[in-house]
């Protein structure tokens, strides 16, 4: 009777109660569960981007020969690495066997051996159910987003979720640790949603130590918790803490500033190549994102009663900018999921337009030919598919690569912008409903 009760409860604290106690929903859920883990257990063992191998050979630095300063850019994915590489190796001895191929710092020689060994396939699955692992969290919080008194629709966000082509590609093909970071973002607006307004800032900061795509998001965060003047000081103190930890960390552990290495990285120039020059040389010039990005925020400030639906739109407003107006790997688009889900229930034809970002995005990969496409068929046949012609040289018989990928790449812009523009007329219905409702708006 006890265990009954046991799974019982834990049944309705993950897939909430609405769900559990409805038979034909709950069965609906059991089976979107099933078959989308079946897809992800098709892919986990055969597919990956190099930079996953990446993550795990600084990993295996620390596991093997102590030195943890070998991740010092991402120091807490690389811990959560290193943890989880740690436990596997205990688990299946079979893992320990690759510390040598893991630690060659010849990185292209290490990539073929260990595409060339017997257990890759095993040791490639090992490597991706920690990014399992955190997809399961995800998917369960996403049941808790939103929609509380009307569990059908929290179904159909979880099938969002569950089926969504860039869930599965960025995590089960392409590989991408990202989903961490995604998972505390989750957590967060979990939080944020229940009004604990520091708890959610809180993780949101650890989210931001992990990697800084949530800074991004951190202005809606503290516009829609703060209750008074004093909240916008303390939360936003609060909100960069977890950036600060780090930057002391690594200040007095590797003797080097954090913050100023990452300022300097590709990323923050990915931010700031796109810019109107007002006079030559570059002395003076607009950076295109950065002011785009104010008016969003501002935009969202000066809406008086902020509803939590609101301050989905907006993240979702905010990283779809940024994939429209910057460069952007693969990997980032993950970033605007969690949010799009949502507001996928209300306004189904953003699926569609969604659906057309995943088959640009694919096209899109031929800007990092061959290592996003044919390698990363390797692990199948490493020889056969590093001997094969890169996709860009194809192209270049008929067409100037560049201007053909950066056409597709014009068009991904345009779809993106209007799904920004989409969801800002739903922004607007919300704002209208809750005038009709007697609420005071201020825009």
């Amino acid at each position: 009777m006890k265990i009954k009760l046991f799974f019982n409860n834990l049944g309705k604290a993950l897939l909430t109660r609405d769900i559990f106690e409805n038979k034909v929903l709950s069965r609906r859920l059991y089976k979107y569960f099933l078959i989308g883990l079946l897809i992800r257990l098709v892919f986990l063992p055969f597919l990956y981007m190099r930079d996953m191998l990446s993550i795990y050979q600084r990993a295996a630095e620390t596991v093997f020969t102590g030195n943890f300063g070998s991740d010092f850019h991402q120091m807490i994915t690389g811990f959560i690495h290193s943890a989880y590489l740690f436990i596997i190796k205990s688990v299946v001895p079979a893992i320990s066997e690759l510390s040598p191929i893991l630690l060659n710092e010849d990185t292209w020689k290490s990539w073929v051996d260990f595409n060339g060994t017997y257990n890759v396939f095993t040791a490639v699955a090992l490597f991706k159910i920690l990014y399992l692992i955190f997809d399961l969290g995800c998917m369960f919080l996403i049941l808790r987003l939103s929609f509380d008194d009307e569990p059908e629709k929290r179904l159909r966000s979880f099938k969002f979720w569950m089926f969504n082509p860039i869930v599965i590609f960025v995590l089960y093909i392409f590989a991408s640790d990202d989903i961490i970071a995604v998972f505390a973002v989750l957590v967060a607006l979990l939080l944020a949603k229940k009004n604990r307004k520091y708890w959610a800032i809180a993780v949101l900061a650890v989210s931001i130590a992990i990697k800084f795509f949530p800074v991004m998001i951190l202005p809606l965060f503290v516009f829609y918790l703060a209750r008074s003047k004093k909240d916008y000081a303390v939360l936003s103190l609060v909100g960069i803490s977890g950036l600060a930890a780090v930057e002391i960390f690594s200040h007095f552990y590797f003797k080097s500033s954090l913050i100023f290495t990452l300022l300097n990285t590709q990323f923050f120039g990915y931010i700031l190549w796109p810019k109107l020059e007002l006079w030559p040389g570059g002395h003076g010039s607009i950076f295109i994102f950065i002011a785009v990005y104010i008016i969003i925020i501002l935009s969202f400030l000066h809406i008086k009663k902020k509803s939590f639906d609101l301050l989905l739109n907006y993240g979702a407003m905010i990283y779809l900018t940024f994939l429209s107006l910057c460069f952007f790997h693969p990997q980032y688009i993950l970033w605007v999921i969690p949010f799009l889900m949502i507001i996928f229930v209300r306004r189904k034809p953003l699926v569609y337009y969604h659906w057309i970002q995943f088959v640009l995005l694919l096209i899109l990969l031929l800007y990092w030919s061959p290592h996003a496409n044919v390698f990363m068929l390797a692990p199948v046949d490493h020889n056969f598919f590093r001997e094969l012609p890169v996709l860009n040289s194809i192209i270049r018989l008929f067409y100037d690569d560049a201007n053909f990928v950066n056409i597709f790449r014009s068009i991904f812009t345009g779809v993106s912008l209007w799904m920004i523009y989409l969801i800002y007329k739903d922004n607007k219905k919300m704002l209208e409903n809750g005038l009709n409702n007697g609420e005071d708006y201020k825009v």
